[in-house]
């Protein structure tokens, strides 16, 4: 996550994130599902930023989304004590016995309810944003329990790098030495809810237990891409929400059979849907089968990569 000062003001740009494997090892007693899952966030962002005063003068506390955002993206989250964004700033304050204040403005671009996680993003730029901008200077673990009480996914987003996340996704490992790689994501008009997968999925009960041997197919995972072996460690990537919601999406099967026929390393389902991507051979095959998966009008296409 990339975050700078701009005279008065600041600003972070809020990536969205990849799961390039996601093992669900069961549902726990708190109604949540332990997971295992390598996420890596990518070159698609939203933007937040934050000033002492909005265009009228008024210091008052208060989130808008910027007029380039999509109307759909906005009736999705709207600006309100809902959304994500706002919650965490307001946490932060209550936290730290501070009245929050200034204006946010969020430019809106990663797609709603797709397995990007947009709005955790959202919700740790606002928590980074506001500790420097009101002068909190929490320390980063401090941040990070905060954040694991806005969402699962928004502590991996505090640590800036691709990461195993592990509980309900709130432990995260950061991973060194990633390469980068070059992605296609599409994104089909119909989103999946998360609750809704979970419960198409049906995880027995876990009984508090490690994970089981597949877990050693993401330690091969990491050591692959670290040595550039791409088309081998390809092979192991995968995501245990994708049946369950191809059940409830149909556009995912024909993402499915699109990109297999574009000769990609690997395509799959990212978090519980509904975005699909492809991990490419190189960016010009990424804008080549952009193009291909655009013409198909099958969804909304992003060009990308990995953030290293």
């Amino acid at each position: 996550m990339y975050v700078r000062r701009k005279s008065d003001a600041w600003e972070a740009l809020a990536p969205a994130k990849l799961n390039l494997y996601l093992e669900v090892l069961g549902r726990r007693t708190d109604g949540f599902h332990e997971l295992e899952t390598l996420l890596a966030p990518i070159r698609l962002c939203d933007r937040l930023s934050w000033s002492p005063r909005d265009d009228r003068g008024s210091a008052e506390f208060a989130l808008a989304y910027h007029p380039t955002s999509a109307a759909e993206l906005i009736r999705l989250a709207p600006a309100n004590e809902q959304n994500l964004a706002w919650r965490a700033a307001e946490l932060l304050a209550r936290t730290a016995g501070v009245e929050p204040h200034g204006s946010f403005i969020l430019t809106k671009r990663i797609p709603m309810q797709a397995g990007l996680g947009g709005g955790s993003s959202d919700a740790a730029s606002a928590l980074m944003l506001a500790n420097r901008a009101w002068g909190i200077d929490y320390s980063t673990a401090k941040l990070s329990e905060l954040a694991a009480q806005l969402g699962s996914d928004v502590p991996f987003f505090l640590a800036g790098q691709t990461a195993i996340c592990r509980g309900r996704g709130e432990r995260v490992e950061p991973i060194d030495n990633f390469p980068r790689l070059h992605i296609v994501v599409v994104a089909p008009r119909d989103g999946v809810s998360t609750a809704d997968c979970f419960r198409e999925l049906a995880a027995p009960a876990w009984d508090g237990s490690p994970a089981p041997p597949a877990s050693s197919r993401l330690a091969e995972l990491i050591a692959l891409l670290r040595r550039g072996s791409l088309s081998a460690a390809m092979q192991r990537i995968g995501n245990s929400l994708q049946a369950p919601a191809r059940q409830l999406c149909p556009a995912i099967e024909r993402l499915g059979i699109a990109f297999a026929a574009l000769g990609c390393y690997a395509h799959q389902l990212t978090g519980s849907g509904s975005a699909y991507f492809g991990v490419m051979r190189s960016a010009r095959h990424a804008r080549h089968a952009a193009a291909i998966l655009s013409a198909a009008n099958l969804g909304t296409v992003f060009t990308t990569a990995t953030c290293r």
